[in-house]
Order: C-alpha cells, then sequence, then structure tokens
C-alpha cells in the first residue's frame, strides 16, 4: 500500500509542476500578446493624430507616420512569427487540463486508476511540448 502512495505522490508532484508551468507559460504569453496589442493601437492612434495636427510641417508628418508604419508592421510581423497569443490559449487550456488531473489523483483509489491518470498525464506532457515547439 506504501508503494500505490508513494507512486501517486509522485504524479501528483508531476502534475503539480505541469500546472505550474503552464500558468506561467499562459501568463508570459498572454501579457506578450497584450502588450504587441496595446503598442500597435497606440501607434496607430498617434499616426491619427498627427494626421490631424496644423502645426507639424508635412515633411515631418510623412516621415513620422512612415516610421510609425513601419512599426506597426514589424509588430504584426512579431505576432505571425512567435503566435503568442495562439500559445497563451493552448497553455490555457493544457493547464485547466492539469488542474482537473491534479483534482483526479488526489481521489486515486487503486492502481488502475493511477496507471489510467499517469497515462493521462504523459499525453498532457506531449501536448504540452508540441505547444512550446510551434
Amino acid at each position: 500500500m506504501q508503494d500505490f502512495q508513494d507512486q501517486r505522490q509522485n504524479l501528483q508532484n508531476q502534475i503539480e509542476k505541469l500546472t505550474h508551468d503552464t500558468s506561467r507559460l499562459r501568463r508570459i504569453n498572454g501579457s506578450w500578446d497584450a502588450s504587441l496589442t496595446i503598442t500597435t493601437i497606440i501607434l496607430t492612434l498617434m499616426i491619427t493624430i498627427l494626421a490631424s495636427l496644423n502645426q507639424v510641417d508635412e515633411q515631418n508628418k510623412k516621415v513620422t507616420t512612415s516610421i510609425l508604419g513601419a512599426v506597426i508592421v514589424t509588430i504584426q510581423a512579431i505576432g505571425n512569427a512567435f503566435p503568442v497569443k495562439q500559445k497563451a490559449g493552448s497553455y490555457r487550456l493544457l493547464q485547466a487540463q492539469a488542474s482537473n488531473l491534479l483534482i483526479d489523483v488526489q481521489y486515486v483509489e487503486n492502481m488502475e486508476e493511477l496507471k489510467n491518470l499517469s497515462s493521462q498525464f504523459r499525453q498532457l506532457s506531449i501536448e504540452s511540448a508540441k505547444v512550446e515547439i510551434q
């Protein structure tokens, strides 16, 4: 019986670590997504305001709007190259699944159930690794 409890505790520890890791990665990717989105909105707003100012000469307006436009395009390219929004969503899903496993492992009653949860954990770990290489 002690072997069963040790294995259950070991699996619980592994699931807790996965839950913590997916939560951390969800926050990181979500923060990057929000930062890129907010920056794009602010730069677009700056272009709009600049276009309506009469105190700035036309040449300076053109140069500034070109630079701001280039930065916006770069931010969009970064979003395409590093799909942080999609990763944040994937990690949110993995975190929820890991949390469910964590609840289940606390109430496991026999070795068969423990093996089933262990198999589910391995599959979840594989899914987590797949998200990381996207």
